[in-house]
Order: C-alpha cells, then sequence, then structure tokens
C-alpha cells in the first residue's frame, strides 16, 4: 500500500454543501475503519480539505476520492504521492492505581 497526500478545494461553505456534510463524515468515517485514510483535515473557512488516503496505487486512491459525497463540490483536487507519512501513535491512558 503507498499514501498520497489529497488537497481538496471547495468554493466556500453553502446551504447545499451544509446537507451533505453528515453523509460525507459518515462515509469518511467507514474510510477511517477499514484503515484507508490515515488522516483527514479541514481549514477553519471550510474551504479546504486535506486527507491521506492508502490505497495500492493514485488510480484507486483517486476513485475513493471520486466517491466522497461532497465531491461534486470540489472546485480543485490535487494528489501527491508520499514517501511516508508518519502519526503520533494512538496510546492508552495512563493506569490510576487509586
Amino acid at each position: 500500500m503507498a499514501a498520497f497526500l489529497f488537497q481538496l478545494e471547495l468554493s466556500g461553505f453553502t446551504d447545499e454543501i451544509a446537507a451533505v456534510v453528515p453523509f460525507h463524515r459518515e462515509h469518511i468515517n467507514k474510510l477511517f475503519a477499514e484503515g484507508r485514510i490515515l488522516s483527514y483535515s479541514v481549514s477553519v473557512h471550510r474551504n479546504m480539505i486535506w486527507c491521506v488516503i492508502n490505497a495500492e496505487d493514485e488510480q484507486e486512491a483517486m476513485e475513493m476520492v471520486l466517491a466522497f459525497p461532497l465531491y461534486p463540490q470540489f472546485v480543485d483536487v490535487s494528489c501527491h504521492p508520499l514517501l511516508f507519512h508518519n502519526t503520533l501513535p494512538a496510546t492508552l491512558p495512563g493506569i490510576s492505581l487509586n
């Protein structure tokens, strides 16, 4: 598997986009659970999205983005193949001996 950084641009946050967001979030959460999305970020102005996708190749990664419920609202999509993608490991909370 390879990692691909996508930069997705929205024209602006509209009522039409707001109506699709719950379906989009559900889809993104499903891809997280499957290990297909490694990270997902939205700008404070809600006009840019960055996500790292885990896929066999760029075509498969692009097909995943094409299936995003918000895809019709994207005005620009750019894909950047990554050499590697590091994140902080998830840790368990400390044990309390109380």
